[in-house]
């Protein structure tokens, strides 16, 4: 019995023996690749900066008076020379009315002295005098009339201080029409004649100054800009030298902060991205701080940048065009690492795993120092599913 079942072991073996035996075929991984090349990158430095306005203007009137009219509001843009906001020009009438009858009297009165005294000149003067002091008590009456109201609160501070520079100015026209007149009754001497003539060029520059202020009592922009914020509403009363506008010029800066190390890549004329919502935004760099800030140990960066909307204040992503540099650079997501970095390439059909050294990282790409050479074919898909040596197939 046994010996029957080793014949028919022996046979079966006889059997298969002399069959044909089958090739093993070899499954090929599907995996995707670049061709390696030698590239320019640009180099650059990331940081992010603040929005500050290169000029700002903040405008203001010469002189006091009531607010008529507003002819812009906030953040509209103005040309140089746009209409900004109107006062009132009876206050400003008054005054050069004012200074245009004191450089009248003065001027009689210097031309009197000149020519030497006569009755008629002292007819002339004596009714100047009645007339100043018939104008002076008009205007004293009136000033009492104004305390009054102003206790009432009917009337504002600002108009009772015009009637007060009304009724000062009244008052020296008086005196100076008296003097005058007694002058010219004693006869007039040359020193006195000088003394005139200094008080005709004295009045004269206050009526031309109160003539410029009646011209100006519309102020118009400086500079071409966006308004950031009117301080002022139409019916206040304002006093001169207040700020009424504030202007941001055209041109723009940013400022950002930088270490040490970054300073010194950086130079005057450095070209610059500014980046917000979507826009990119061409600069250059300004200055360069020497010290660097008490809390924050960076060192400021003023950045000069094109006309443009964006709001003061806001941050905004800076980015220092250094320059280019030239090298073999491959994806990230290409780099493997087990103890040491590497990638794998192309070689007759199969995956050949090859070490790298790396450089700097530029965005989504790495420099390869040494370990890949232009023309390579770097596996970028597929490579985590493979080792070295597996027959690979690339795909489109």
């Amino acid at each position: 019995m046994k010996k029957f079942i080793v014949c028919i072991l022996i046979g079966v073996f006889l059997l298969t023996g002399c069959q044909p035996q089958k090739e093993i075929e070899v499954q090929r991984k599907n995996v995707r690749a670049m061709q390696a090349e030698t590239k320019k990158v640009p180099l650059t430095l990331a940081y992010m900066g603040i929005v500050d306005a290169q000029d700002v203007r903040t405008s203001a009137f010469k002189t006091g008076g009531k607010v008529e009219e507003i002819f812009v509001k906030s953040g509209q843009q103005v040309k140089r020379g746009d209409k900004l906001v109107r006062i009132s020009e009876e206050d400003l009438k008054t005054k050069v009315d004012i200074g245009k009858a004191q450089y009248e009297i003065a001027k009689t009165q210097y031309d009197m002295a000149v020519k030497g005294a006569v009755q008629e000149d002292i007819n002339q003067l004596k009714i100047s005098v009645e007339v100043a002091e018939k104008n002076y008590a008009n205007t004293k009456d009136n000033y009492e009339k104004y305390e009054r109201l102003m206790e009432a609160g009917a009337i504002s501070s600002q108009q009772l201080q015009e009637m007060k520079l009304k009724l000062d100015l009244e008052e020296k026209q008086l005196n100076s029409a008296r003097e005058a007149y007694n002058k010219i009754l004693r006869g007039a001497r040359k020193e006195e004649i000088e003394i005139l003539k200094n008080q005709v060029d004295i009045a004269l520059a206050n009526y031309r100054q109160n003539q410029e202020l009646m011209e100006n009592s519309v102020l118009k922009s400086e500079i071409d800009g966006v308004i950031l914020q009117i301080q002022v509403k139409e019916g206040d009363y304002i006093t001169s030298g207040l700020p009424v506008i504030s202007i941001k010029g055209v041109e723009s800066t940013v400022k950002v902060g930088v270490t040490n190390e970054d300073l010194g890549k950086i130079s005057l004329g450095t070209d610059v991205a500014v980046r917000y919502q979507g826009d990119e935004i061409k600069g250059v760099v300004e200055t360069l701080s020497s010290i660097p800030g008490s809390q924050s140990s960076l060192y400021e960066v003023k950045i000069s940048i094109e006309p443009n909307e964006i709001p003061i204040g806001t941050l905004a992503d800076v980015v220092f065009i250094l320059g280019e540099k030239q090298g073999v650079f491959i994806p990230m997501n290409s780099l493997l690492n087990e103890g040491f970095d590497f990638v794998y390439i192309v070689q007759d059909g199969k995956a050949a795993a090859k070490e790298v050294t790396l450089g700097e990282v530029f965005g989504n790409e790495i420099e390869v120092r040494k370990g890949i050479n232009p023309g390579d074919k770097i596996i970028v898909e597929g490579m985590r599913s493979i080792k070295n040596g597996d027959s690979v197939d690339i795909k489109e």
